[in-house]
This record gives structure tokens, sequence and C-alpha cells, in this order.
């Protein structure tokens, strides 16, 4: 009897034993914290939510909420150039090959993705290079949707996991900003409404005859993104923390809450009595009216921005006459703006360019000093007179008259009702405009009206934020000098829609036009600096004389946020990302929304709140709190040299970089066959890469034990 106590005791303790090391991989994962509580978010004012998560197109949702759902394949910083690598983990230019109508080879740029493992759209398709595939193809097959359309001439699936892409004779490196803001679709949800096929001849086609992606109103968003829609309705849209997500741990904040107000003065009384959370709005006063409120958890930063722009329909006489625009930016006083229309938070453009503060250093000094010439600060309405008078017009009776003997029409501002700072603007401008003989009616129809009108070119001259923002002065000049859609030839007519040379400025009105001027800097981008600037300060030279629009302010970064129960924020001593909640691509709110969590949670923040240099960790595993670095892995370079960013790739794939194609044949009907549970991404939620291997040993381990426990029962029982 005491024999069999004996071997019972051994017994217990080495099944004790066997559950505890059984128990070592799960107790040793980093915990995953549930997503809890809620944030309310407010990005700007003034628009009526409508039910169209189209990632192309919907412009009726709140500003940044869409790069919730659907994510890039890497952050860019687009005033620091800072680089996260994001969807693809990495990246490399190689040399692939076309074939021009006429038969003949050229050489030309390609590019090869390394993509992220373990993501997951939120209805189990698994995200992968058949995902990047088919949003590339989608945008070559339907042009209207630009980002990369008529780029890329060819795509190759090397593996689950890394696509190359060839591209068209002339794209240049800066194609790769392209790229990585590219933000991939489920294609097992588009797919079945606009299905794509590669033609042998490298050609993408849209099976689908009648729809247009770009018109498509998507009301079931689905991505790899933090969170998916959860309700809408005008008034409120509701965003769920993504249970699946691919990040372990994040998000930590359960539900975000987005309402809608018809103004900035209900929504700054919202923000002042604590009922919004992170916000980026105008907010007059906001010293006294805000953060007096309740100093300790009352915050904002407002850092310099890209400038707001007075844009002007060239297509529209007399505002088709470069002179006259001209006069325009001579004539307005930026100074009354930044104090009366803007409150002393948006400072004097110093140039009429499309430029930020940060990339006026681009500049020679004899292309700085005409510009700021056509921009005093407090305007200058007799040089205005001057240069009009010197050119055929004449101020009669307080009219302006034109060289033709023709008055000057009246002509309308527009600008969103309820953007109250805005509002203010237009106001003062009229004013200004009135001292040159130019009698300007303001408008402020609803947020829809007014993007409809600037985009179908249905106004005189409009308030509009910088077209395309981006770490080199090629990109914000490209949005107003570049037709990326434009048709008939470099012009949008009035009644087509464009976002890109939303002016109608004629781009070819030069030789070379200016079209290539931009693709020259672009090529000559990170490979010939002094070509680069050269061309920057060319085209640079070319917007005074022609001034198709017109900088006015530095637009303030606006962001207010509240500590109380929320904490992780971009503060001034600690911008590691840019913090307004309306922030688009390339630079997504991603990076701020998965640094913050609850007060109450003791829970770390993710690298980047620490560093902009990217840790070796981030290359191989998708666990955002780990900080492994080391001294001999290549990481992403944080300027904006394109060039640096390629030397990236590691020495394991340049077995692939010579790999080159002129023809595939995929059709989305591949795509669209793999089909995964939700469920099955469970494990990678909760675990590490680095545990995984750790996991399987323990259960080895203890599946041993479990054995020797096993015998030595049953030989106990054979002696007995």
């Amino acid at each position: 009897m005491k024999r069999y106590k004996i071997i019972s005791t051994i017994i217990t303790v080495l099944m004790l034993i066997s559950i505890g090391i059984f128990a070592m991989p799960i107790l040793s994962q980093p915990t995953s914290v549930q997503p809890e509580g809620s944030m309310v978010v407010m990005p700007s004012p003034g628009i009526v939510w409508q039910d169209n998560f189209n990632p192309w197109n919907a412009p009726a949702l709140p500003g940044g909420l869409i790069w919730l759902i659907y994510e890039p394949l890497a952050q860019v910083n687009s005033l620091s150039g800072q680089t996260i690598p994001w969807l693809a983990t990495n990246w490399t230019f190689t040399t692939g090959y076309v074939y021009l109508p006429n038969g003949t080879k050229v050489q030309t740029l390609a590019l090869i993705l390394y993509l992220r493992h373990d993501v997951y759209f939120t209805d189990g398709t698994p995200f992968n290079a058949t995902a990047v595939w088919y949003t590339l193809a989608l945008e070559q097959a339907y042009p209207q949707l630009a980002y990369s359309a008529n780029q890329i001439a060819n795509m190759t699936i090397i593996n689950p996991y890394e696509l190359e892409m060839v591209f068209k004779p002339g794209v240049t490196p800066m194609v790769l900003y392209t790229i990585l803001e590219q933000w991939p679709v489920d294609p097992a949800q588009w797919g079945k409404i606009f299905p794509v096929e590669q033609l042998p001849n490298g050609t993408y086609v849209g099976l689908n005859k009648t729809g247009n992606p770009f018109t498509y109103p998507n009301t079931n968003p689905i991505g790899t993104g933090p969170y998916m829609l959860y309700s809408f309705s005008p008034q409120e849209i509701v965003l769920v923390a993504n249970p699946h997500y691919w990040m372990p741990g994040e998000p930590r904040i359960k539900y975000l809450l987005y309402p809608s107000y018809p103004s900035n003065v209900q929504a700054d009384t919202a923000l002042n009595n604590g009922q919004i959370t992170w916000a980026g709005l105008f907010e007059p006063n906001i010293q006294q009216q805000f953060v007096a409120k309740d100093p300790l958890y009352y915050h904002y930063y407002f850092a310099p921005g890209f400038p707001t722009m007075l844009t002007l329909n060239n297509l529209k006489w007399p505002l088709s006459d470069p002179v006259l625009r001209q006069a325009i930016s001579l004539a307005i006083n930026r100074t009354a703006i930044y104090y009366l229309g803007e409150y002393g938070y948006e400072p004097p453009a110093t140039t009429p360019l499309p430029l930020p503060p940060q990339q006026i250093q681009y500049l020679n000094s004899s292309v700085l000093q005409l510009a700021e010439q056509f921009a005093p600060s407090q305007g200058n309405v007799t040089a205005a007179l001057q240069l009009l008078e010197s050119h055929g017009y004449k101020l009669v009776n307080g009219q302006l008259i034109a060289p033709n003997g023709t008055a000057v029409p009246t002509m309308t501002i527009i600008t969103v009702a309820g953007w109250t700072d805005w509002d203010a603007d237009l106001t003062i401008i009229a004013q200004d405009l009135k001292q040159i003989g130019i009698t300007v009616e303001v408008q402020t129809p609803p947020f829809t009206t007014w993007y409809n009108y600037m985009e179908t070119g249905n106004y005189w001259m409009g308030l509009m934020w910088d077209l395309i923002s981006g770490p080199t002065p090629i990109q914000p000049l490209s949005g107003y000098l570049y037709g990326y859609w434009n048709s008939p030839g470099n012009i949008t007519p009035i009644g087509n829609s464009t976002y890109f040379n939303i002016e109608r400025f004629n781009l070819s009105i030069i030789h070379p036009t200016f079209e290539q001027l931009v693709n020259w800097a672009n090529g000559n981008f990170s490979i010939n600096d002094n070509a680069y600037y050269s061309i920057v300060n060319k085209l640079a030279a070319l917007w005074i004389k022609y001034m198709p629009s017109i900088a006015l302010v530095y637009g303030a970064e606006w962001y207010e946020y509240v500590n109380n129960t929320v904490t992780g924020w971009p503060t001034q001593q600690n911008y590691y990302w840019p913090a307004p909640p309306w922030t688009s691509l390339p630079s997504t709110p991603l990076p701020v929304v998965l640094a913050l969590h609850l007060v109450n949670q003791s829970v770390p923040e993710p690298w980047w709140y620490y560093t902009s240099q990217v840790p070796s960790s981030w290359y191989t595993s998708n666990d955002p709190f780990v900080y492994q670095t080391t001294t001999t892995t290549t990481t992403p370079s944080t300027t904006t040299s394109t060039s640096t960013t390629t030397t990236t790739t590691t020495s394991t794939t340049t077995s692939t970089t010579t790999t080159t194609s002129t023809t595939t044949t995929t059709s989305v009907s591949t795509t669209t066959s793999v089909s995964t549970s939700v469920s099955t991404t469970t494990a990678t939620v909760t675990t590490t890469v680095s545990s995984s291997s750790n996991t399987a040993l323990y259960v080895i381990i203890a599946v041993v034990i479990i054995v020797i426990i096993i015998a030595v029962v049953v030989l106990g029982l054979r002696r007995r």
C-alpha cells in the first residue's frame, strides 16, 4: 500500500510538472490586452456622412477614417520622409524589360515587393501578393482610379508574398512613393464585381463593361486594418476593433465614434465641453476657450504644414490670363488672413508655391527672391495695379477693364459652409480683390456640393488644401502640373471630374511640357541631385510666371486631444507622427491610433513612439512592441532619398532581382479561390513569431513527460 502511495505521489508531481511545462509557452506570451473603452474623434465638421467607403472615392467620410480600415504598403511621413514598412516589409528596385508595339525590347525599371505574412482581410481572405496584384491591376484597367494607373506594364507573382512589377518606359524611381502608399483591397470582394484580366500583351482589362470602381458605392468595407465598420448613420459612424488584427495586442481602444457636426461652432463647443477626445478643428481663441477649461488634460499643438491654396479656374476668362492671376497674388493681404481669418495659427505663405516651409530650402536664391516678390505678406495693391496696367488693363471708377475693353465680370469664390476660418478668409480675399477692381461674391455651399464644383470645374475661385503632399517638392508641384488622368489632352474639360490639375491649367503651353519636366525631375531624384534641384527650380520659376494657383498661408496641422482617459498622444516635445485625425496618404493616422491606449492599461508603446529608426525585428515580426536592433542589418533610411530606401533588401532576396517578365495571364478568378476562416487568425493575434518555435519545443517536452508517467504507472501495476 505504501508503495502505491509513493507511486501516486510521483505521478502527481510529474503531472504537475508537465502541466507547468505545457503552460509555459502560454504564460510566456506577451499579454494581449483586450481592447477597451471608446474614443470620440472629430476630424472636421460640415459634412453629413454618406454610406460609401470606396477608398478611391469617398469624399463624404471623416478624414482619415478610411485608412483605419484599409492600410497602405508603407507609411511615409510627408514632411520628414520617414518611412515605416507596413503591409510590405521590404522592397528593391531591379531591371525589367518590356516590348514596344513595334516589337522592340527595351529595358525599364522594375520593383519587387516583399509582403508581410499572417495578415488577413476581415472576411478571412489572406493578404498576399494576389491582393496587391489585383489592386494594382484594377488601377491599370480603370485609369480614373489614378495612383499607379498607366505606370505598370506587367506584374508577376513570384510566390505568395513576393510580387514583381515591371514599369512602363519613362517611369522613374519616384514611383516608389506611389506604390508604397497603395492600399490593397480584398480581391474576394472587389474581384466579384470588377474582375480584371491581364492579356498576353500585358494589357490589363476590366471585364465589367458597365460598372466603374471609381463610382462604386461600397457600403461594406473589408480591409486589413485595425478597425472595422460597426454602425453607420449620416450623424455618426462607429468603428470597432478588428479582433484578428495582425499586430498582437493592437488596437487597444475598442470603439471609435465619429459624430457629424454642421460647422466648427458646434464641433468646437463639443470639444470645449469634453465631448470629443481627438480633434482636428479650427478653434478661435483656443487657449481661453479650450485649454483653460482643464489645463491638465486639454491640449493642442498646431504644427506647420502644407499651404492652403487659392485655386483659380484657368479655363474661365479672364482668369485664363496669367497676368491677372499674378496680380491677384500680389493684392492678397496674407497677414490679415493669418491674424483675422486664422486667429494667428497659420502664418503667411512666403511664396505663392504649393510648398511647405520645410521645402523652401530647395529653391535657389534668385527663384526664392522672385517667389517672395509675388507673395507680399501684407499685400501690395499698388504693385498689382501697376502690373495690370502694364499689360493693358485699366481701373475705371473702381471697375477693372480688360485689355479687350470688356469689364472683368463678377466672380464667385467658394468654400465649405461651416468651415469658419476658411469662410472668414474668403471675405478678406474678396475685400482685397475689390481694391484692384475685381468684384467677388462669397459662396459657402455644403461640403459635397463644394467638392463636386471643384472637381468638375464649375467654379471661379475656391480654397483648397494642397492636392498632393510629399517629402520632396516634386510631389506637391506635380499635383497641379501633371495630368494623371486628364482627357482629352492636358486639360480636363469643365464638367468632367478630376482631382489633379484641378485648376485646369494648360500643361502643354511650354516646351518641354510641364509633364515632361515633372517626369525628368522624378527620373533624376536620388540619382542626380544637381539635375533634380535644377528642374525643381525651373518648375518653380514657371509656376511664378503662370501662377496656376496661389498659396495663402501655411496650413496648421489642426490637432487637439484630451488625455484624461486616453494616452500615447504625439506632443510638441515628441511629435512622433503627424497627429491630426484627418491625416491622409501617405501619412495616415495609423501610427497614432495604434500608440493610443486607456490610461488604466499598463501597456508599452509601439517602437515608432520612441524612434524614427526601424528596428530590425520589424522586418520579420508583426509585433510592434519588440525593439530588437542589430548593427549588421541595414534598415530603411528616414531620409527622403529613394536610393537609400532600396538598399533595405536582404541578401536572401537578391536571387530574384533578375526576374523579368513580359506576359502574364492571371485572372481574378484565381484570386478569389482562396478562402480562409477568420477564426484561423486568432493564434496570430496572441502569439509572436519569436515564440512559435519555443511553443513547439515545450509541447514535445510535455508529451515526453506524459509518456514517462504512463510507463511508470504501467510498470507499477505489473509489479503488483
